[in-house]
């Protein structure tokens, strides 16, 4: 397998929900591997040597804390990087977890590639598995060095490490204190980290070295080398016992590295890209069976709900009002239901595409289309669902043709009110979201219902406002989609009624001159704002 840049393992071990260790694995390899007939071969290895083999059919989410570090680390080797961050690899692990994990990635390392962590309080065990620790202490360099060589390096600052004393422990304590006097004198030992410490033979064979003896034996100048394994792994400095400058060859080494990450190169077109999001996306829609039920039943009692409360009354004369509730309900219920679900949903999701996106396992474009097209199915069983039962139950007219145009209004306001919150959802936590969505919704509610009791006295200004509410929209919409078409008169059962003839209600409305196509037009506008919306914020969170 080729080696190309590096990849970055969060502290968070975030997967895909609903699939098996072996499908994740699938969906790394044909995101990442441009020739796929060594797929079966790849997996196979990378899961034995994880030791991931046996639970390939269990999902991500019964791992145990050991096992998920484990498959993030197997997710990444697919490509084989010659660099690994990890972020705290160990925490949330207990003690014999945390070691394996520690001297699997030793393991990692000895095959040549050049292993990164950051780590708070390891064990002695832990500790002694690194070939070069970086310590900071308020933003300073405190010790930079082999393991062998910290308590030779406290000696040298006078200070010594206690025999029942782990030095990381030790060392963690010293500059925690709370003078912190300590710091300054450390940093100025390692001139802030451009001076490596490294043990040498003597100190192996005789731990109570002198301290200038250690500085003698310890501290030789040599000619800088620009390797970044000599850096961080240690791999020169700790067999010589040299003491190197390294911050020339490391700068340049950064700068090196985030400039391949941010041109990142993609082998797999955006095609196949979509093609394999698009299948993941949807099967795990079909597994969330507990989620479908639950939607399915809201959509569906809710319908039971308007059609009871509506019960034939959608071909009465004399119940104007019952009819503008009705629409404004049916609005309100979709808006509400479309809205919430992503801003409750989707902050979990975006921490996966904001690690899958920096590992470069695809781009934004196509996995936006994918997640787009994907929900569209779903969107319009629910809503069919909802309205179906609602159109009926409601005695509204038995044409085909006006329930589609019912069916198709509802599904337009569902396609904006989703975009809305999926970008909500993409800009902020669950608990942020469950804050602004609601705020958000509150004034397009407000002004929904606002004037129609003296709809031609409204201005021109407050009816532009009114544009910019889907909702608003959405229930005028509702009401052409009813009310319009040349409707025959309603029923009436008492001497007169008023808005018997539909074309009355559309003009008390101020209405009867606004064209559906005209309606659906801002819906299909807003619903655009939205998607590009969450799109600007999806991109902001994930190449930021």
């Amino acid at each position: 397998m080729k080696r190309d840049n590096a990849c970055y393992i969060t502290q968070d071990d975030h997967h895909q929900t609903l699939l098996t260790v072996e499908e994740l694995m699938n969906l790394s390899c044909d995101l990442k591997l441009k020739q796929r007939h060594r797929k079966a071969e790849v997996l196979t290895e990378i899961l034995e040597n994880l030791n991931l083999n046996h639970r390939r059919n269990v999902t991500a989410e019964k791992l145990s804390g050991g096992e998920r570090k484990r498959l993030s680390i197997a997710l990444e080797l697919v490509d084989n990087p010659n660099i690994f961050f990890l972020d705290e690899p160990t925490s949330g692990l207990d003690e014999v977890t945390a070691a394996q994990c520690i001297r699997l990635l030793r393991g990692m390392s000895r095959e040549g590639r050049t292993i990164v962590c950051t780590i708070h309080q390891p064990s002695a065990t832990i500790y002694n598995c690194f070939d070069s620790i970086y310590v900071l202490a308020k933003g300073h360099c405190v010790y930079q060095g082999s393991p062998r060589a910290t308590i030779p390096f406290l000696r040298l600052a006078q200070l010594d490490c206690p025999r029942h004393y782990s030095p990381s422990d030790y060392i963690i304590e010293l500059v925690d204190a709370e003078d912190g006097h300590l710091v300054p004198a450390l940093s100025e030992l390692t001139d802030n980290g451009k001076l490596i410490y490294v043990a040498s033979q003597a100190d192996i064979v005789n731990p109570q070295l002198e301290s200038q003896q250690a500085v003698t034996t310890l501290f030789v100048e040599q000619p800088k080398r620009p390797l970044l394994p000599t850096i961080f792994a240690g791999s020169a400095a700790s067999t010589d016992g040299t003491l190197m400058s390294g911050a020339s060859a490391l700068l340049e080494q950064v700068k090196a590295f985030s400039e391949r990450m941010h041109n990142g190169r993609h082998e797999i077109s955006g095609v196949r890209q979509f093609v394999v999001l698009m299948r993941v996306m949807m099967l795990r829609i079909l597994r969330a069976r507990l989620a479908l039920t639950i939607q399915l039943f809201h959509h569906l009692l809710c319908g039971l709900f308007f059609g009871m409360i509506f019960f034939q009354l959608g071909n009465q004369g004399a119940r104007m009002f019952d009819h503008l509730k009705f629409c404004i309900g049916a609005v309100l219920m979709i808006v509400y239901t479309q809205v919430m679900v992503p801003i409750l949903s989707y902050p979990a999701e975006v921490k996966v595409v904001k690690k899958e996106t920096f590992n470069r396992w695809y781009t934004l474009t196509p996995y936006y289309m994918a997640l787009t097209i994907s929900r569209l199915p779903l969107q319009v069983l629910l809503n069919i669902a909802f309205m179906m039962v609602t159109y009926w139950m409601s005695g509204l007219p038995e044409q085909i043709w006006r329930f589609g145009i019912f069916v198709a209004v509802g599904l337009m306001i569902s396609l904006v009110a989703e975009g809305m919150g999926l970008a909500i959802g993409a800009t902020f936590s669950i608990t942020n979201g469950s804050v602004v969505g609601p705020m958000m919704i509150a004034p397009l509610m407000g002004l929904a219902v606002y004037g129609f009791d003296f709809a031609p006295q409204i201005t021109g200004a407050m009816n532009l406002l009114m544009k910019f509410s889907y909702v608003r929209v959405g229930v005028v919409a509702m009401i052409l989609a009813v009310f319009g078409f040349q409707r025959e008169d309603l029923d009436c059962d008492d001497i007169y009624c008023h808005f018997s003839d539909p074309r009355v209600l559309l003009k008390f409305l101020d209405v009867e001159k606004v064209s559906l196509l005209h309606q659906f037009g801002i819906l299909a506008m807003l619903m655009l704002f939205f998607r590009i919306l969450m799109y600007i914020s999806l991109r902001k969170r994930c190449y930021a």
